[in-house]
């Protein structure tokens, strides 16, 4: 405490440098937004909150003590990194529980039993051991693996919908009279061949996306959502453009970025409905195939693993959207390095002047002793921590003066 007492004495902070940290805690506030919204899945009202919020705080507690303010700004850039690993482990925690229900749910679907509860301890116990692992090797390589290298390996991670709308930047919309046979892209309108009842409402249509979603509230009212179920029924339909129709065999078919038809709440659940109707227009990506009798039919493509519908109304606002999303992303994912950075690199205040040391990037454990038994393990942790930074005694001794005096004994 007399350490953090010395140093908030020591601070000298100007008006130029707290309009400077006022306005880094406005790139600030871009983190705490995502962070809370995407990680904690909590529904900020209002979503422009925290760029007001953070340079008001340190506005605020700088007319009490400009220090202060230092202080709460040198607060809020590490309260990133603080709520950023709270919330990527509360994130994993309900994405691992929400991924299991639906592996179960979907066994089900297939005639096969869920998983056992053993291997879903396994799995869990997996993932905590590779957290502490990372923990293990030191705060500079944790930031770079959980800050900088797993959102990238999330964000290739694929799925159907991000095959799909790749496949539809590259592919040419195809005539259906004309397609050629294997990976295509058709467009069209929804004909009807066999109707079916929607879950809400009892519409007919020809086939509808039904989701079941845990409602749950926080102390301050706000709701937050988690997928319980997802279910997709759909009976084949014709595709038909200018040129002719097609037949879609609806196996495997995903709804991608519908619009919400019905949506309601219910005992802490929410239900929502999405309805693919006779007359949409719609855009598929899928295979281009015949049946035995040589019919031509529209299906999934197992290679590529491709086979959605979209409204195309839908798709053009995504290709509108979409180059101003990407370069958001840029810029969020350079502003998580830069942050990622200044925290690797170790800042001290000497002489009421800001000391920049390097990186250290050396591997924990390199000078640890055998590991016998639990206590070796914590013991090396705990070396390869406080030796880091440490210089060894013999070069303290060994060092040569700085300068010396010589002055002659009192006679």
């Amino acid at each position: 405490m007399s350490e953090f007492y010395e140093f908030y004495n020591t601070l000298e902070v100007d008006n130029g440098l707290l309009v400077m940290l006022m306005v880094m805690s406005v790139f600030v506030a871009i983190f705490h937004t995502v962070i809370i919204m995407g990680l904690y899945e909590i529904n900020l009202k209002p979503k422009w909150l925290f760029f007001v919020l953070n340079p008001l705080l340190i506005w605020l507690a700088s007319l009490y003590d400009s220090r202060l303010g230092g202080l709460i700004a040198i607060g809020l850039f590490l309260s990133v990194f603080v709520l950023g690993i709270i919330g990527m482990i509360v994130s994993a925690i309900r994405s691992s529980y929400q991924s299991s229900k639906e592996v179960d749910a979907r066994r089900i679907r297939m005639g096969k039993t869920p998983l056992p509860i053993w291997k879903k301890i396994l799995l869990t116990l997996s993932g905590l051991f590779f957290f502490g692992l990372v923990l293990s090797l030191g705060v500079p390589y944790f930031i770079i693996i959980v800050f900088i290298i797993l959102p990238f390996l999330t964000s290739l991670k694929p799925n159907n919908k991000k095959r799909f709308y790749k496949f539809q930047r590259t592919l040419p919309t195809s005539n259906i009279r004309s397609v050629a046979m294997g990976l295509a892209e058709i467009s069209g309108k929804a004909k009807t061949i066999e109707t079916i009842i929607s879950r809400i409402g009892t519409k007919q249509c020809i086939g509808f996306l039904y989701t079941i979603e845990t409602v749950s509230t926080d102390k301050d009212g706000k709701d937050s959502y988690s997928m319980e179920s997802s279910e997709t029924i759909c009976k084949p339909f014709y595709v038909q453009d200018k040129s002719g129709q097609i037949q879609v065999v609806t196996e495997d078919i995903e709804f991608i970025d519908f619009e919400i038809d019905e949506q309601y709440e219910s005992s802490k659940k929410r239900y929502t409905q999405y309805l693919l109707k006779d007359n949409m227009e719609v855009l598929l990506i899928g295979k281009a195939g015949l049946k035995e009798n040589n019919e031509p039919v529209f299906q999934k493509e197992e290679i590529k693993d491709v086979f959605g519908v979209s409204p195309v109304e839908s798709v053009e606002n995504y290709n509108t959207m979409r180059p101003i999303l990407q370069s958001a992303g840029y810029f969020v994912y350079f502003w998580v390095i830069l942050i990622a950075l200044i925290f690797l690199t170790p800042i001290s205040l000497k002489n009421n002047k800001i000391e920049i040391g390097k990186i250290n990037l050396d591997l924990p454990f390199q000078n640890s002793k055998p590991v016998k038994s639990l206590d070796d393990f914590y013991d090396n942790i705990y070396d390869s921590y406080e030796n880091r930074d440490t210089e060894p005694v013999e070069n303290t001794y060994h060092q040569e003066a700085d300068s010396a005096e010589v002055t002659q004994a009192p006679e």
